[in-house]
């Protein structure tokens, strides 16, 4: 594998817009919204819809916070979803690379080394060149320590 670093972010915030009406253009009208008042999502996932209701989940920079919490609210409030939930106490822990998407099983080896340490998972993204991890800010440390040694042949200094 090529070198590998850990990279870490402690400035973010999560939110989740509960019971969100599953039909066309609901994530269209949030993200848009959200890109109209100036907010850069970092990262987001929905879930799958049970009856005609899904939740939507992304986290942003922690200096947008009050911002999104605002446009969230009005969004729910329009669409009839449910209530937002809003959580500081994250951190997104990442494994970057070139080219990471063609080696396979370091997702794999990642969750395992995170699990080992006890370490529960709130939301995966990945892309070509990182898999980043959203976990509770108490585990920062165990959890960058463990990956460096996981890593440790990888990683670069």
């Amino acid at each position: 594998m090529s070198a590998v670093s850990i990279e870490t972010d402690s400035n973010i915030c999560k939110f989740t817009l509960h019971g969100v009406p599953d039909r066309p253009g609901m994530a269209a009208e949030v993200f848009g919204r959200l890109g109209i008042a100036g907010v850069c999502v970092h990262m987001m996932a929905a879930a799958g819809a049970e009856a005609g209701r899904t939740d939507i989940s992304l986290t942003v920079a922690g200096r947008d916070g009050t911002k999104v919490s605002a446009v969230l609210k009005e969004i729910a409030q329009e669409m009839q979803a449910g209530p937002v939930g809003r959580r500081d106490d994250v951190v997104a822990v990442s494994l970057v690379a070139d080219e990471l998407d063609h080696q396979p099983g370091v997702a794999g080896r990642m969750f395992r080394t995170l699990s080992a340490q006890g370490i529960n998972i709130d939301m995966i993204s990945a892309t070509n060149t990182a898999v980043t991890c959203l976990v509770d800010a108490r585990f920062l440390k165990n959890a960058t320590e463990a990956l460096e040694k996981d890593f440790k042949a990888e990683t670069v200094p």
